[in-house]
């Protein structure tokens, strides 16, 4: 029997294939005692893992791979989006396991696909990214309608990482940063598809654990940098490994980082994800 594709059309020739880690109980119970306005009680909590697939006219490229558990979901879903069409590069954003676990899986599956890794960092040998093409921000990748371009990740939680932007699309895909949990009828979704705003507590939720460093920053350093972003990519549509895609309104979700990052040093760590 053939797993139901989780995968689905986001912009033209981008496709979202989305792994989501469940939450229940005592994690749930957490989240609802904080009183966030967020989270419905009985609620499945979602964090998710997400994969893009990029397809052009001409080629194909796979950013990222989920973790090993969505190994048949990766699967299932780069079968759907690509439609009898074959996979010609697979770029690993930084080697993390829900980022980089189904490297192996993916290569048996599409022998012919070029591995792409961030030229930044020496630890590439994970994920045996020592054989991968380097790509940086001087490069750029034309799939056929579709222009990559792999600028320095702002912010980033290993020494080998890079971003990726689609300039046809005007579409910046943040990796680790702007990620935020959902609820179990939101998957799939993108945030102008919801019925509800991603306020400043979800993003706290998320980052107050996994980018838990902003504990340690100067505010005003982070935020000049977040500002930085927000100007260099005006008009973009965002596209996170673990949050919603985010297609309009970009410019409020840097404000609202800004807030994360001040929240986050005054009071330390947090989040239960």
């Amino acid at each position: 029997m053939r797993m139901k594709s989780r995968q689905r059309t986001i912009a033209p020739g981008i496709h979202l294939i989305q792994e989501c880690g469940r939450h229940r109980g005592g994690i749930a119970d957490a989240v609802l005692a904080r009183g966030v306005d967020w989270y419905r009680e009985g609620t499945e909590l979602h964090v998710p893992q997400n994969a893009y697939l990029l397809a052009g006219d001409q080629k194909t490229l796979l950013f990222d791979t989920l973790s090993p558990a969505a190994s048949k979901t990766v699967l299932a879903g780069l079968e759907d989006a690509l439609d009898g069409r074959s996979l010609d590069y697979l770029l690993i954003s930084h080697p993390d396991v829900p980022h980089a676990g189904n490297t192996a899986q993916i290569l048996r599956r599409y022998p012919g696909c070029q591995l792409l890794a961030p030229r930044a960092g020496e630890t590439h040998a994970l994920y045996h990214l020592g054989e991968a093409e380097r790509v940086g921000p001087d490069d750029e990748l034309d799939l056929g309608g579709l222009r990559l371009r792999f600028p320095e990740a702002t912010f980033l939680d290993a020494a080998v990482h890079t971003w990726m932007t689609e300039e046809t699309s005007r579409t910046l895909f943040t990796v680790d940063w702007l990620g935020f949990p959902h609820l179990g009828d939101e998957c799939l979704k993108c945030v102008d598809e919801l019925d509800v705003e991603i306020g400043v507590s979800r993003l706290e939720e998320f980052h107050s654990r996994v980018m838990f460093w902003f504990q340690y920053v100067d505010p005003q350093k982070v935020q000049a940098a977040t500002d930085a972003l927000a100007v260099e990519f005006e008009g973009y549509g965002i596209a996170p490994a673990h949050g919603l895609p985010i297609r309009q309104d970009s410019a409020r979700y840097f404000a609202l980082m800004n807030e994360v990052v001040q929240r986050v040093a005054d009071a330390g760590r947090g989040g239960v994800l």
